[in-house]
């Protein structure tokens, strides 16, 4: 049935010239409109209140499918990892100074510029003192930097299914329009620091100074595509 019904809506599209991209953000949208009801429910003020006073409370934002253990995993699309379902480009839940550190990974790329403002200063005021933020996002200005340099082997080992280099780079900057911001350490840099964090670091993959936060997936594909950064609270 839910086929049955995707079909009939592309049709309906089609014939219409309504774009596909327009019905589909509306449905998204609607859905966040939701989430956003559910997350001031009393349920889940209680539950972010437990969580809160259980002790040391760790945040995965956009977990998506991933389970690390002894975090809560945020996303907005429901999963087995998903504990808690939040709109992420809103504001959290969570008391000032309440959490112990936060960690995201290929994520903030999803958030418009005005969104990834508003989501570090939340995350900021969230964190205790010397909390971390620890961020991992797609290096789009490497993929521009190595396409001008005509790096084939940096390609076949970042995006091997992609037919050609220029493929690699239109898909990590728009990631058929999933992807709303691009990064380098210098952008991650001055976000931070416009958000209220103290300190910024760059970093590598899995080599947090907490324990806790070496949890990046290593696999050379991921490691390659990406830039690791941590954000320190005074």
């Amino acid at each position: 049935m839910p086929g049955t019904l995707q079909a009939a809506a592309k049709r309906l599209c089609d014939a219409t010239g309504v774009p596909r991209y327009f019905v589909h953000q509306c449905k998204f949208e609607a859905k966040m409109a939701i989430i956003r009801c559910n997350a001031v429910m009393p349920w889940q003020y209680f539950r972010v209140r437990r969580w809160e006073n259980a002790g040391p409370l760790r945040l995965v934002f956009g977990c998506g499918e991933t389970r690390y253990r002894g975090w809560v995993g945020v996303d907005c699309f429901r999963g087995k990892s998903v504990d808690l379902l939040l709109d992420l480009r809103r504001k959290l839940p969570f008391r000032d100074g309440s959490v112990e550190s936060c960690y995201s990974e290929h994520f903030m790329e999803h958030l418009y510029p005005e969104e990834v403002d508003l989501h570090l200063v939340e995350v900021n005021r969230i964190l205790k003192p010397e909390g971390i933020y620890r961020v991992a996002v797609p290096a789009a200005i490497r993929f521009a930097q190595k396409y001008c340099e005509g790096d084939d082997s940096f390609f076949a080992l970042a995006h091997p299914w992609e037919p050609r280099p220029f493929n690699a780079v239109h898909k990590i900057f728009s990631w058929n329009g999933q992807h709303r911001t691009i990064y380098d350490y210098a952008q991650l840099q001055h976000l931070a620091k416009k958000a209220g964090f103290a300190a910024v670091s760059e970093s590598q993959v899995n080599q947090s100074s907490d324990h806790n936060l070496r949890i990046d997936r290593n696999d050379p594909q991921r490691v390659a595509e990406t830039i690791y950064a941590e954000f320190m609270k005074a």
